[in-house]
């Protein structure tokens, strides 16, 4: 994945942050280490998700979500894939989260999707975090992260 621009720091980078349509937050030790601007989303498959997991875990305490807006939907954004650390705390986590919030806010964006394969993210956390289940006749676990309850979003 082609990296466009990074940024280091939300609050000075608010206008260029909330014009990202495709990217990756990364936070470290609890901190925002950057957000990416990427030319273009990157297609996850499920074979990629099995080989990072069992393979290619990052190092430490590490948390990367990666994002896009659907061509079309402005108002609406895709958690795409979130990797996480062999030392990843609730912390790191919990933030790399909130700066999605951030971002969905920034861009005014009514919810964000995510489907969650992985069995170790539960419906609990996930509900704790303020996600609802989503598309209940789908196969597989979707969830939505509401970020202007005042707007009706179609489920």
């Amino acid at each position: 994945m082609w990296t466009r621009r990074t940024f280091s720091q939300l609050d000075t980078n608010e206008d260029s942050i909330a014009r990202i349509r495709c990217g990756r937050i990364v936070m470290r030790d609890g901190e925002l280490e950057r957000i990416e601007q990427h030319w273009m989303r990157s297609p996850v498959s499920v074979a990629q998700v099995w080989w990072q997991a069992k393979f290619a875990a990052p190092q430490g305490d590490v948390c990367c979500l990666d994002f896009h807006v659907p061509r079309g939907m402005n108002a609406f954004m895709t958690l795409d894939y979130v990797r996480s650390g062999d030392a990843t705390r609730y912390a790191t986590a919990i933030g790399a989260f909130q700066m999605l919030d951030e971002i969905a806010r920034l861009r005014k964006a009514y919810a964000i999707v995510a489907h969650v394969s992985n069995s170790r993210i539960t419906d609990r956390h996930l509900k704790r975090a303020g996600w609802e289940r989503h598309l209940l006749d789908w196969p597989g676990r979707h969830f939505i992260r509401r970020m202007q309850p005042n707007v009706s979003v179609a489920t």
